[in-house]
Order: structure tokens, then C-alpha cells, then sequence
């Protein structure tokens, strides 16, 4: 998995969770929770009820930003401090089709959703049958590694999303 970075405070997670229905982008019904797997503070999205196998799961929206690459590193610097820089990279991605755009999702549940090798998710939908609870995994594999992105990545001590997917094969 990724190296440990600083998580989102779990009490502004509430005003999303509490809903326990449909989280802006989701075309489920979801709740972001506590995820032991990645340790304390970290977060993961889990079914509220059971998906069905092929159900679309999310959708692009405008709470998507997009940033591109020439402009991120003015943008970083103007964060409070190098955590909430770490943060705003480990909760974005850079999409296969379009590596001169970083995207952020600052307000959009879906940057909660952690890589696994043995996913249930990708971009198209779920892969299998999901049960309630269960916890929304994606292979990170498939993201865009622009070299760009692995520079500004390492300069803030983050892993991209390759080299998480990458890690986790070893």
C-alpha cells in the first residue's frame, strides 16, 4: 500500500456519511467510513447496500477539477503547508487519455476510493457482485504516470497512483 500521509479529519467526514444514501457523483448508495486496512485516520467508500454486478457506480462531474500540469506547482505552493499539498495529490489522479491535467476532487466522495489487486470497481462499474459493507476497491493501475507527475509526487513525498498499484504487486 502507500506510504502512510495525512487523512482528511474524521470530523468534518460526517456531513457526507450522514447521509447514508447517495454521495454527490455516486450512483449508489454509499458511506465514507474508517478503513483499518491503511491505518487510523484513513478512509475508504463502503457499500450502504448490495451492487449488483456491471451497476455503475460513479460519474464524472464538475466537482472534478482540473489542473494542468504547467500550473500545479504554483498551486501546491499556495497551500497552508506540505500536508494539505500531500493530501490534495494523494486524493487526485491524472486519467490514461489525458496526462497533461491533474484532476482534483477536493468535494466529491469518490477520492476516497483505495487501490487494491483485488478490486471490485473500475471505471466502468462493479466488476462482481458487491455486498453491503463492503469496501469499493480500484486498481490504481490503470492511471496516468506522466513523468511531471511523478516529479512533483516525489517532491511531497507522495506515491502516484502506479507506483502504489506497482508496490502492491511486489
Amino acid at each position: 500500500m502507500s506510504a502512510p500521509v495525512p487523512s482528511p479529519d474524521t470530523t468534518t467526514i460526517p456531513s457526507l456519511s450522514d447521509k447514508c444514501g447517495l454521495l454527490p457523483a455516486f450512483t449508489v448508495k454509499v458511506q465514507i467510513r474508517p478503513t483499518a486496512a491503511l491505518g487510523d485516520g484513513h478512509c475508504g467508500i463502503f457499500a450502504s447496500e448490495k451492487i449488483i454486478s456491471g451497476t455503475k457506480i460513479w460519474e464524472w462531474t464538475d466537482l472534478i477539477t482540473r489542473h494542468h500540469f504547467s500550473e500545479l506547482g504554483e498551486l501546491l505552493s499556495k497551500m497552508k503547508d506540505r500536508s494539505e499539498a500531500q493530501l490534495f495529490l494523494r486524493q487526485g489522479f491524472v486519467m490514461p487519455d489525458d496526462e497533461t491535467y491533474f484532476c482534483s476532487n477536493p468535494k466529491d466522495a469518490g477520492r476516497f476510493i483505495n487501490h487494491s489487486i483485488d478490486s471490485n470497481i473500475n471505471l466502468n462499474g462493479a466488476m462482481r457482485d458487491i455486498e453491503a459493507g463492503e469496501e469499493l476497491l480500484m486498481n490504481y493501475s490503470f492511471h496516468g504516470d506522466p513523468e511531471w507527475y511523478q516529479e512533483i509526487c516525489k517532491v511531497y513525498g507522495v506515491l502516484t497512483e502506479a507506483q502504489i498499484a506497482e508496490g502492491q504487486q511486489d
